[in-house]
């Protein structure tokens, strides 16, 4: 930071929702936002200090980061591990991540819990994903084991069925000229490696073979 005694601010100018850019006596600009503002009294004070100058540059940065991650997350819904790499990867202080996190959490923008079960229902509608591949995908995002529990009965027995019902239906019909017995092989080990039970696979395969 620039060493400073007391600097005038000469001019406030609208730039964007919230956002606002700020000339100062010695010609430089900084771009902040109204909170940060209304935080410091700025419209008071109208000047900084060498103090608050440090405060107003390192907020703003923040804020900048904070306002990034919810249009990140307005995407499509996102893991606490997924904001904190995306931070990491602009090179935000590890404390400053915490901050932001911690603040995305308190205004309901982040909820791994929400996460999870989000997650579980995307899988299951779209995916042919069984219920060992989604529990792991779920731990890759660091997802507790509490929550992932909290939120297994979304998994049931009923659908899972369902889904490797129309797996083996779909298969059937596509490989009409396979040897039954080598269908079913290779259907038994689709299926464990999509992630699905051992004993709900071969109960179902007992039911069209």
């Amino acid at each position: 930071m620039l060493h400073l005694t007391t600097l005038k601010i000469e001019k406030y100018e609208k730039i964007g929702q919230a956002k606002y850019r700020l000339y100062l006596s010695n010609g430089e600009v900084i771009d902040t936002f109204d909170e940060i503002i209304l935080k410091n009294d700025l419209l008071l004070k109208k000047e900084l200090d060498n103090y608050l100058y440090n405060q107003v540059i390192t907020e703003s940065k923040i804020q900048e980061y904070y306002n990034a991650c919810i249009k990140y997350i307005t995407i499509r819904i996102r893991s606490t591990k997924e904001i904190r790499d995306y931070l990491k990867k602009k090179n935000v202080e590890n404390e400053d991540i915490d901050y932001i996190v911690e603040k995305l959490s308190k205004e309901k923008f982040l909820d791994d819990n929400h996460f999870c079960e989000c997650f579980i229902k995307d899988k299951l509608k779209f995916t042919t994903m069984g219920e060992h591949k989604i529990i792991f995908e779920l731990k890759k995002h660091n997802i507790s084991v509490d929550i992932i529990e909290n939120n297994r009965y979304l998994m049931s027995e009923d659908i899972l069925k369902e889904k490797i019902d129309k797996i083996i239906t779909k298969q059937i019909s596509t490989n009409r000229k396979l040897d039954k017995s080598k269908l079913r092989n290779k259907l038994y080990n689709h299926l464990l490696n999509a992630g699905y039970s051992s004993n709900l696979i071969v109960d179902r395969l007992n039911i069209h073979f």
